[in-house]
């Protein structure tokens, strides 16, 4: 899991924030803004149309964590990043998951 310090504070975020960029996919909607700090802060919204259940929907939001943590992505400095989790996304596997993510999130 992702150190609490990484983690995007999302219920007063959207608030705040004037500049944000979004890129869209098939899987997933990524809002960006920059940040005053020296390391990257990452949420994940994932809504119960993606999946009924809970353990599934904790399950794509581990994975997604997980995969940020290991590429160590939060080394990046200065960015807060939402990602918004489609419907589609929960018939897909762990690697495709991490896959799609890593294309759009290089194109930030």
């Amino acid at each position: 899991m992702l150190a609490k310090k990484f983690r995007l504070p999302i219920q007063n975020w959207l608030k705040e924030r004037k500049r944000i960029i979004i890129r869209k996919s098939d899987f997933f909607i990524i809002k960006r803004s920059d940040n005053n700090l020296a390391f990257s802060r990452f949420g994940v919204v994932i809504s119960k149309k993606v999946s009924k259940s809970a353990v599934k929907r904790n399950k794509i939001k581990r994975i997604i964590f997980n995969f940020i943590r290991l590429e160590k992505l939060n080394k990046i400095s200065g960015k807060d990043i939402l990602i918004i989790i489609s419907p589609k996304t929960a018939e897909l596997k762990k690697e495709e998951i991490e896959k799609k993510l890593k294309i759009l999130l290089s194109t930030l």
